[in-house]
C-alpha cells in the first residue's frame, strides 16, 4: 500500500484541479462581452421581473443561497454599494436557488437586505448562466453586455470598481 500512496496523492491533486479549473472555463453565452441571456424570474411576492425591462440600468446578477457562507459574506456589501449607487441606474437582482422560499425570505428580511430578490425554483436561469458554484456574480452594462464574472465573494472596493466603470 505505501508504494501506491504517492500515486494515490498525485491522483488525487489531479482531479481536485481538474474540477476547480473547470469551474473558471468560458461557457457559451457566458464569455465576457456577450450578451446576457435573456430572462425572466418571479420575485419573492410572486410579482415577473425581466431583464430586459432593466436595460438602460447597470445590473449586477448575484446567484446565492441562504445556506452558503460565502453568499452570506458577500450580501452586506451588496447591499452597502445597492444603496450608495441605485440613484446612478445600479440595480441588484440576487438569484436565489437551493432555498425554500420563506428561508430565503426570512435570511433577507432578518437582514434588512432591500435589492431586488427573485427564485429561480427549478435552477433554469442558473443553468442558463451555468452557474457551477455560488456565489457567482455577473456583471451587466446598460445595454446587457456581460462585462465581469466572478465565482465567490469580492470585496467592496473592487465590486464598487467594477460598478463605477460601467456607470
Amino acid at each position: 500500500m505505501k508504494k501506491y500512496t504517492p500515486m494515490l496523492i498525485m491522483l488525487l491533486a489531479l482531479a481536485a484541479a481538474i474540477l476547480t479549473l473547470s469551474q473558471f472555463r468560458s461557457q457559451e453565452g457566458l464569455s465576457v462581452g456577450q450578451a446576457a441571456p435573456e430572462f425572466t424570474l418571479n420575485d419573492f411576492e410572486g410579482n415577473p421581473v425581466s431583464l430586459a425591462d432593466l436595460r438602460g440600468k447597470v445590473v449586477l446578477l448575484n446567484f446565492w443561497s441562504a445556506a452558503c457562507p460565502p453568499c452570506r459574506e458577500k450580501m452586506p456589501t451588496l447591499q452597502q454599494v445597492y444603496e450608495d449607487l441605485q440613484a446612478r441606474g445600479f440595480t441588484v437582482l440576487a438569484i436565489n436557488v437551493n432555498d425554500r422560499l420563506q428561508d430565503a425570505q426570512k435570511y433577507l428580511s432578518d437582514n434588512g437586505y432591500t435589492f431586488q430578490a427573485l427564485k429561480d425554483a427549478d435552477l433554469t436561469v442558473a443553468r442558463m448562466y451555468a452557474v457551477t458554484g455560488i456565489p457567482k456574480t455577473l456583471m451587466l452594462d446598460r445595454s446587457g453586455i456581460i462585462r465581469d464574472v466572478r465565482l465567490g465573494p469580492t470585496d467592496e472596493a473592487t465590486l464598487r470598481r467594477l460598478i463605477e466603470e460601467l456607470l
